[in-house]
């Protein structure tokens, strides 16, 4: 994709700047270091992958927040329990992430490997798009972001050990489509073990976590269409001019 295709962000925002849009940080090659907000030096190595959705960007948002339904079609993560909440009267079934929710994650790395990692949700923004009333927004191409990091506090493990954060960016498209973009970002001594052991796994997950992201919200947006269970019938955006 050219770069001139990649919106620019102001500073203002709590998101990435110039830096996280060439093509080296975009490269899912590249498992080198990718600064995030809390980790802003790129940590000792990263995973990243992107993927365009041809559909309005409310149902990868939906999908993501949404992790009581994660085991529905999300193979890296196939399971979170949320073990606190920042709304103490939200009922228990079917929360979802808010920024400061702290989740225990299962993380399936190799068909053979499963870790349980506590996160605590960091940063979640309402979603952005050009017709949600605020006038910033209404010329489109907003980009939305949510942010999640290793819980060391409740993992007993000090930053300087072993520290992470995975950035999700949902950026809307002219035509009406979603980019979604993520990675994660690894730091601290024990990081680097951990980079021998499973960079490459990461690396193939975190490409398997867009695709069921993309398959999800497909689903999503077939069944608010009425398309029933066999998926998408009708185009959701237009692509070029023709529909996609």
């Amino acid at each position: 994709m050219p770069s001139s295709d990649i919106p620019r962000r102001s500073k203002s925002t709590s998101g990435p700047g110039g830096a996280y849009q060439d093509h080296h940080f975009r490269s899912s090659q590249n498992i080198g270091p990718r600064p995030t907000p809390t980790i802003p030096k790129g940590g000792v190595w990263s995973v990243y992958a992107e993927i365009d959705i041809n559909v309005p960007p409310q149902y990868p948002y939906d999908a993501i927040v949404s992790v009581h339904d994660w085991r529905e079609w999300n193979t890296f993560n196939p399971d979170v329990i949320i073990t606190k909440h920042p709304n103490p009267h939200a009922g228990r079934q079917n929360l979802k992430m808010e920024q400061g929710t702290f989740m225990t994650f299962t993380v399936q790395i190799t068909p053979d490997i499963r870790e349980m990692v506590k996160e605590r949700c960091e940063h979640l923004e309402p979603l952005k798009h050009k017709d949600d009333g605020h006038a910033s927004h209404a010329q489109g191409g907003n980009v939305t972001r949510i942010r999640w990091v290793l819980d060391n506090a409740n993992l007993f493990a000090p930053g300087f050990i072993m520290k992470s954060e995975r950035v999700n960016e949902i950026e809307e498209l002219d035509n009406g489509g979603t980019r979604y973009r993520t990675w994660i970002t690894f730091a601290g001594m024990g990081s680097k073990s951990w980079k021998k052991k499973y960079s490459e796994a990461m690396q193939a997950r975190i490409q398997d976590f867009c695709r069921d992201l993309k398959r999800r919200s497909d689903e999503l947006y077939a069944k608010d269409a009425g398309f029933g269970s066999e998926g998408d019938k009708r185009p959701a955006v237009q692509e070029n001019g023709l529909t996609a």
